[in-house]
Order: structure tokens, then sequence, then C-alpha cells
């Protein structure tokens, strides 16, 4: 009997010193270089009418002349939503065409996955990828790829 409990004793105490993953932060971002949105909600029309705060946006402001440029570029922007959940986009151009690795499916008409997309372009607030096909296959003619501020983006774009 006294065998039996210190085994099971044994494998709580293994049990319970396994690391945990950590959670990606806003921090981590920062530090890796991402462009960060961080929602303050998970509604898309209150997002879409601002209800978030970005950072380092000039980063895809740099992916996006390039992109129009048909230069090589890439960004990754950190998505980050009110319980702390991250999500992680990102975006290639290899001068032909644009990848877009989209994870978060929040924004209306985005999907999840895998695109390659003729054409990029920012509207307002808002980046847009056209003309897409996912890694199945399927067309996708336009969808949501970034929601940020005006503001950041002129700052950015001086």
């Amino acid at each position: 009997m006294k065998k039996a409990i210190g085994l099971l004793v044994l494998l709580f105490l293994i049990g319970c010193t396994g690391k945990a993953e950590e959670t990606y932060t806003i921090d981590d971002a920062k530090k890796d270089g991402h462009v960060i949105v961080e929602h303050k909600t998970t509604t898309f029309d209150q997002i879409r009418q601002g209800a978030l705060e970005v950072e380092n946006i000039d980063q895809l402001v740099e992916f996006l002349v390039a992109a129009e440029n048909k230069e090589e570029a890439s960004a990754t922007v950190s998505i980050f939503d009110p319980d702390g959940s991250h999500y992680e986009n990102k975006f290639e151009s290899d001068g032909k065409s644009i990848r877009f690795h989209n994870s978060y499916a929040g924004y209306k008409g985005a999907p999840k996955g895998n695109f390659t997309c003729e054409y990029i372009q920012r509207r307002g607030p808002i980046v847009y990828v056209e003309s897409c096909d996912s890694e199945k296959g399927e067309n996708v003619s336009t969808m949501i790829a970034f929601v940020g501020k005006d503001e950041a983006f002129r700052e950015a774009e001086k």
C-alpha cells in the first residue's frame, strides 16, 4: 500500500513539474518586430470603427509599398483579442504574387488558411487582398486582411 501511495505521489509531482505553454504577449510581438493590433472588443463592426490599438504599423506600410513595386517583402501581424488570445497573420511578396497566411477568422469574409493573391490594397484603415486562391483550390475574390486606424497609417507614411 505504501508503495502504491508513493508511486501516485511521484507521478503527481512529475505531472506538476511539466512546463506550461507560455502565452505569447504584446511585449513578445514588439520584440519580434511584428505589427501589433490590440482589439478592444470582439465585435467586428466596432473593430472596424476603431475599437483597437495599433503599433509598429510602419512594417505593414513598407510591405504595401514593396508589393506595389513588385519587390520581395514580408510582414507579420500579431492580433490580440480582449481575452488575450493571439493570432499571427503573415504577408509575403515574391514580386509576382502575395501570400497571405490568415490565422484570424474574426474579420467578415476572411476565412482562416493560406492564400495566394494577385493584389493587396489599402482602402482607408483596412487592407484587402484580392483575387485569392486557397491551398484547397477555393477562390476568394476579396477579403479583409488587416484592420487598423487611419491615424496610424498617416503617421507611418510621414
